[in-house]
C-alpha cells in the first residue's frame, strides 16, 4: 500500500469552483497501523486561518479493496478504495449521498501526492497536496561541522 505508518507533513492548495486562485493548505497527518488496517488523524490549516481536523479509517475487505470511513467535523463519509497498486483511487459519499469525494494517491520523490474532488451541493472543490515523511533532526554535542560556513574561493 502506498500509505505507511508515520508522521507525514503535506503542503498544497484547494481550488473552489468559480474562483481563480486557490487557498494554500498545510496538513499534519499521523498514520498508525493496527490489526484491522490504518488510522489517519490529520489537521488541515488553510491560509485564511481556517482549520479542520479529520479522521480516516482504512480497512481491507474480503474482495481485495479497502473500506473507508472519513469523519471531519460533524460530517461522516463512507467509501471504497483500491490502494495496492497504481492507480490508487478512492470514492467516498455522505450518509444522504448528496456529497461525493474522490481521490487519487500517487508516488512522488520522497513521499506521495494526493489529488481529489469534492462535490458539495452545487460547488466543486479540487485539491492537490504533496506529502513527505517528517524527518526528526538529530543533534548532539559530538556533532562537528567540517565546513566553516564561509564560501570557498576558486
Amino acid at each position: 500500500m502506498i500509505l505507511g505508518p508515520g508522521h507525514w507533513l503535506g503542503r498544497g492548495s484547494v481550488l473552489i469552483e468559480g474562483f481563480s486562485l486557490g487557498k494554500t493548505v498545510a496538513c499534519d497527518a499521523r498514520i498508525e497501523q493496527d490489526e484491522n488496517g490504518l488510522i489517519v488523524n490529520a489537521e488541515l490549516k488553510f491560509q485564511d486561518g481556517d482549520r479542520r481536523n479529520l479522521g480516516l479509517r482504512i480497512a481491507g475487505n474480503e474482495v481485495g479493496t479497502y473500506t473507508l470511513r472519513l469523519q471531519t467535523g460533524g460530517e461522516v463519509y463512507h467509501g471504497t478504495a483500491k490502494l495496492d497498486s497504481p492507480p490508487n483511487l478512492g470514492l467516498l459519499w455522505n450518509e444522504s449521498e448528496t456529497e461525493h469525494l474522490t481521490c487519487a494517491l500517487f508516488a512522488i520523490s520522497g513521499g506521495f501526492g494526493c489529488r481529489g474532488f469534492l462535490r458539495e451541493t452545487e460547488t466543486t472543490y479540487t485539491w492537490e497536496v504533496a506529502f513527505a515523511l517528517k524527518q526528526d533532526v538529530v543533534t548532539g554535542d559530538n556533532v562537528v561541522s567540517l565546513r566553516s560556513g564561509r564560501p570557498r574561493r576558486r
